[in-house]
């Protein structure tokens, strides 16, 4: 069980709002602390407040801590284009370059879910700016085996949004106002420690999700990742050796094992966890178990 507090004054005087412009609009993120940069990367249907409880710790351990709103996600602008994995791929690299270009053999990059997607592509796409990877309870469209044929009931809850989510317009149409129904069922069914998505956090959520063109960029992720040329390129991608230290974590009621077991042919240095007890909401429902693995893996 967690018992870790977010406490919202303390946080804030650690921590600040920042943006940086690219080619899809300005992106924001929350950034803290000094030393080697560490990128957070949040899934759908999330933003960088995903990452509240995770950050004060990593910041404590001598990190520059910045939790990014990807294009399209939380704060950042909303654009109708460029949700492919190349492309978005591409915008990361900029934003280490604007955010640490100091650091020239790369920054250490934490992602969860969509985000893990990216995470993945950035390091295949552009290695010299990954220090360190780790991604955390996803399955990579194209590389994962998904499960297939007669579901049971717990392989529905975990992957039916893999083929809602890439309709087009139905989500928006049945979403559009009910954001908040929607985000609680989605929350307490996927998670095993729901009580640390509290009701705050379902606002915080609702809210970014309610914000104009939010829904449609959203689902764009799962739209282009699961498209016949995102999956090619993923296909193309695993051909190429990650070289750099790479930390696949999946949750016991997540993806479990599956992570590793797909990035583990393509990284010649990796190891695996699967947080026991914990639903598919790492950041938020098991910060301190992961605090302590990453504490690890960093050192």
């Amino acid at each position: 069980m967690q018992n870790i507090k977010f406490d919202e004054q303390l946080f804030w005087q650690q921590f600040s709002h920042g943006v940086v412009r690219t080619q899809m609009g300005r992106l924001h993120y929350v950034s803290g602390g000094q030393g080697p940069t560490v990128l957070l990367l949040p899934g759908w249907p999330q933003s960088w407040y995903a990452w509240r409880y995770l950050m004060p710790a990593l910041a404590n351990s001598g990190k520059r801590v910045v939790a990014l709103d990807l294009p399209g996600m939380g704060d950042s602008d909303h654009p109708t284009e460029g949700y492919d994995s190349t492309t978005i791929a591409l915008i990361l690299h900029s934003v280490i370059q604007s955010l640490a270009s100091e650091e020239k053999d790369g920054i250490e990059i934490i992602a969860h879910d969509v985000g893990a997607w990216m995470g993945y592509a950035l390091a295949s796409d552009h290695p010299n700016c990954v220090k360190k990877l780790v991604l955390m309870d996803a399955a990579i469209p194209g590389l994962s085996t998904l499960p297939s044929g007669e579901l049971t009931d717990e392989q529905v809850m975990r992957t039916w949004h893999f083929a809602f989510n890439r309709l087009s317009d139905l989500p928006e149409i049945l979403l559009k106002d009910r954001e908040e129904p929607f985000l609680r069922w989605l929350f307490s069914t996927k998670a095993e420690f729901g009580w640390m998505i509290d009701e705050k956090a379902l606002a915080e959520y609702v809210r970014v999700n309610r914000l104009p063109g939010a829904l449609r960029s959203a689902l764009s992720y799962y739209k282009n990742a699961f498209s016949k040329q995102d999956m090619a390129i993923n296909k193309l991608r695993s051909e190429k050796q990650l070289l750099m230290p790479v930390f696949a974590i999946g949750a016991r009621y997540g993806v479990a094992d599956l992570l590793y077991n797909t990035l583990s042919p393509m990284c010649a240095d990796i190891r695996g966890e699967v947080i026991e007890g914990a639903g598919h909401y790492l950041p938020e429902e098991s910060p301190e178990h992961l605090e302590a693995v990453l504490k690890e893996f960093q050192s």
